[in-house]
């Protein structure tokens, strides 16, 4: 992490002050200097010693430039659990922002401005990209989400007596899709176990094919819990619009899969990749967009799609997402 954010401060201009102060690097504009004083944080470190520091190192860059100066304390810490001492030091100590290297973001307190140089922006943006630049990798909500589709599927078809049980609409009904009479009638659980159903192969693997690559690129990002909150809230807003418009519609449908988690999924991570700048060359927010928009183009000129439920999961994951890095931001400023 130290490397990458020496590596980030010569792409923004500055240079090293010298081989004396190897940890402390500058960037002269017309007006003013810009110093970095970069440096690990370790437990006892006070802030009459950074203080004195500092007043050493502007005291030589004031004699080499005649400029004024803007001075920056960025300490690297092994994680975000902040000690007293840190603490301390962030309250005491003006111009302190604070990274952590277990969650890749830096953390500037109340007491302290995010103006400085326009690096906190250019860092977090940087850092993010960084993060996720990296070849896929399966993560675990998701991937479980995944197996149990595929095993209730071939549960559905070991205990109906063979693969064209998954086209008979009793013994679906019976092991839980979602249809408006039946759903209003009792059997409410339907609206979510109906998730977890697919009609037939291709129906299935379709589905589970781009939840695995979309499903885990979003959980890597937003975590476990924010992701079981955005699949499953979307796949229910999904389903309850289903039931609204096709009853209104006077339609008589029995409707299932993962379709509408999975569209809330891909408005999320549209939504995030925007907010944060992390789009990567083969995902961007556009990609995700235009094949959200194909989706639903091929469900309206097809039949047996369930429209409705793609639309309303898509909706759904995008407020949730927005609402969900908005709570976020607000709580790592607190």
């Amino acid at each position: 992490m130290l490397d990458r954010i020496v590596e980030l401060l010569y792409q923004k201009g500055y240079c090293m002050l010298d081989e004396q102060n190897k940890g402390v690097y500058i960037r002269e504009t017309d007006s003013q200097v810009y110093v970095v004083i970069l440096s690990m944080y370790h437990n006892g470190v006070s802030v009459k010693q950074c203080e004195a520091l500092r007043s050493r190192i502007e005291f030589k860059v004031i004699m080499r430039y005649q400029k004024k100066i803007r001075t920056l304390y960025l300490f690297l810490t092994e994680n975000a659990m902040f000690e007293k001492n840190l603490l301390e030091l962030a309250n005491g100590l003006s111009g302190a922002w604070f990274l952590a290297m277990d969650t890749g973001r830096i953390y500037v307190f109340e007491t302290q401005s995010e103006q400085f140089d326009d690096l906190y922006n250019y860092f977090q943006t940087s850092l993010a990209k960084s993060k996720f630049e990296k070849n896929f990798c399966f993560t675990p909500v998701n991937m479980t989400i995944v197996a149990l589709n595929i095993l209730y599927f071939i549960l559905i078809i070991v205990l109906n007596g063979g693969y064209w049980a998954i086209y008979n609409s009793d013994i679906m009904l019976s092991a839980g899709a979602l249809s408006y009479d039946t759903f209003i009638h009792g059997a409410w659980y339907q609206i979510f176990s109906s998730l977890f159903i697919h009609f037939g192969f291709t129906h299935l693997i379709n589905n589970m094919v781009l939840l695995t690559y979309v499903g885990c690129e979003l959980e890597q990002r937003i975590g476990k819990l924010s992701f079981i909150m955005i699949y499953f809230a979307s796949g229910l807003v999904g389903n309850v619009a289903s039931l609204m418009y096709y009853n209104a519609v006077g339609e008589i449908t029995i409707s299932a899969g993962a379709s509408g988690a999975i569209f809330g999924v891909i408005g999320a991570l549209a939504i995030n990749l925007f907010i944060n700048h992390t789009e990567t060359p083969n995902l961007t927010t556009r990609r995700l967009l235009v094949l959200a928009g194909i989706t639903v183009y091929y469900g309206m000129t097809t039949l047996g799609v369930d429209n409705a439920a793609h639309i309303g999961g898509l909706i759904c994951g995008i407020i949730g997402e927005f609402l969900l890095s908005k709570i976020s931001r607000y709580v790592k400023l607190k």
